[in-house]
């Protein structure tokens, strides 16, 4: 239960990561530690891989182990194919049938540039896999991977769990320095693939792992759940742009240059392309996290959520006053695109009123905006907890969650299908929102559409997986047996039964 949740809302994640220019996705975890939703998604890839495979490996034999990985490895490789193949037709055709923004080349949105321009070599490079734009790598990394899978597995046959293991930090560490890169362009052979198969299979194998009983679970404890939350909170600064590129912070100020000075000097553990060391932690420390939060077994995804209680008395008077406070600088585009007459108001009132007044305006810099936004967020949310009643609390506590789990675990076992469709709808979405603009209604309104879109995928692909029509139709129901038919009376008996005259 907990594998299907946790990897379908990393598919919700993933779609809005990959929409051009989504403000939703700064707001995303990778937003604020050094892992992401790819992490998610490898990890329970892996972990799904050892309830898929192992079992063949254990039950039938390396070889036909092995065979069960091929058959597999040839279904994401088409997949990946296919995928780029369609992405390249859709953006083709917007911008051969003139059907986008004026200003944009939508080949070049992501780099496909040269299959139009290069086309042979591009294709050679395509189904070599010697050429993968950055947008399209994620299928790649993850059939290298599986590919490992026997490698992985012979391992563990000759040595054991610690061969096995031993193999794959072996590797992982070979990556970190640059010993197993694969060229992602034949032109440019220097530059390597964005995921390097060779690290990423550090988290693959860990969800491998516990899925085969290689490593155990983890203890519940206090201790373990603090720690995992420490790092998680030490690690924002250094992971969040606001922050670290010195938006937030005073520039100058020594709190900003040691963050900035620190992330640099620690590149190399948090690199994305090898998934460098502190990736990894971060990662199991946010595993950690939602793992204990879901309960053994996952028992909490099935029962009510416990949720804060409404806001009251001075608590709900100070939120009401931070957000009434913050609303000019939150809602900057929004007022100025909606009320007009407001904007100009509130112009004149924090420009010329505020220097007339204090000496110094209160206008915000944009650098800074999204932090009073924060804070306006952060004093609007009790808000509106507390308004929308006591009824609907409950319900999105009891049913709502109830409806909202199943949901999410749907999309989540349907994992590839999902994937590839969501990487299709996220160019799709962009398109449109470059035609109604990135306003905060139309931003929502796609982001949401997508979702539902990839909701439905996931729906119809498991109602195709079931094969319906191979079912066996149902038996009709017995005819009943006619009644029989009335014996005709005999002569004599009707005479005797016969009324007789009356004499």
């Amino acid at each position: 239960m907990r594998l299907d949740f946790f990897r379908g809302l990393a598919m919700f994640i993933i779609l809005l990561a990959h929409v051009p220019l989504d403000s939703w996705a700064l707001w995303i975890p990778a937003r604020f530690g050094f892992s992401d939703a790819t992490e998610i998604f490898v990890f329970c890839s892996g972990l799904a891989s050892s309830l898929a495979f192992g079992a063949a490996f254990r039950d039938h034999g390396w070889p036909m182990g092995t065979a069960r990985i091929a058959h597999r490895v040839w279904q994401v490789y088409w997949a990946h194919v296919g995928l780029v193949l369609a992405v390249c037709a859709l953006l083709y055709a917007i911008d051969a049938s003139g059907w986008g923004a004026p200003d944009k080349l939508y080949i070049a949105r992501v780099p496909v540039v040269p299959l139009f321009e290069d086309t042979g070599p591009a294709l050679l490079g395509l189904l070599s896999l010697r050429w993968v734009p950055n947008f399209f790598d994620i299928l790649p990394m993850y059939l290298v991977i599986l590919a490992m899978v026997p490698l992985v597995m012979g391992a563990y046959r000759l040595a054991g769990r610690g061969g096995a293991l031993g193999l794959v930090a072996a590797i992982w560490l070979a990556a970190q320095f640059n010993l197993l890169d694969l060229p992602s362009r034949p032109w440019a052979t220097e530059i390597p693939w964005f995921f390097n198969p060779f690290g990423w299979q550090l988290v693959f194998f860990t969800g491998f792992a516990f899925g085969m009983g290689w490593v155990p679970a983890p203890p519940v404890s206090r201790a373990l759940f603090r720690a995992a939350v420490a790092v998680l909170l030490i690690s924002v600064p250094f992971a969040w742009f606001r922050i670290h590129d010195g938006l937030w912070l005073p520039d100058g100020w020594w709190l900003q240059d040691a963050i900035a000075a620190g992330r640099e000097a620690t590149q190399v553990l948090w690199r994305k392309t090898e998934l460098g060391l502190f990736r990894w932690l971060h990662f199991l420390a946010l595993a950690y996290v939602f793992w204990s939060l879901a309960g053994p077994g996952g028992a909490r995804l099935t029962q009510p959520l416990r949720l804060p209680a409404a806001a009251s008395g001075a608590a709900l008077a100070i939120c009401a006053g931070v957000a009434l406070i913050t609303a000019p600088w939150a809602w900057v585009d929004e007022i100025r695109a909606l009320a007009p007459a407001l904007d100009a108001w509130l112009t004149g009132v924090l420009g010329e009123g505020a220097r007339s007044v204090l000496g110094v305006d209160l206008f915000v810099p944009w650098e800074r905006q999204s932090l009073v936004m924060v804070l306006h967020l952060c004093a609007l949310a009790p808000l509106v907890w507390t308004a929308i009643g006591a009824g609907a609390r409950a319900w999105i506590a009891g049913p709502g969650w109830a409806g909202f789990v199943p949901v999410v675990r749907k999309v989540g076992t349907q994992s590839l299908a999902v994937f590839l469709s969501s990487m299709f709808l996220a160019q799709v979405i962009g398109w449109g929102l470059d035609l109604t603009g990135r306003g905060l209604w139309a931003t929502g309104l796609f982001n949401l559409a997508g979702f539902a879109a990839l909701i439905a995928v996931a729906y119809a692909v498991g109602w195709f997986k079931s094969q319906p029509w191979r079912r066996p139709a149902p038996a009709p129901a017995p005819t009943p047996a006619p009644a029989p038919a009335e014996a005709a009376p005999r002569r004599g008996a009707a005479r005797r039964s016969a009324p007789q005259p009356a004499e």
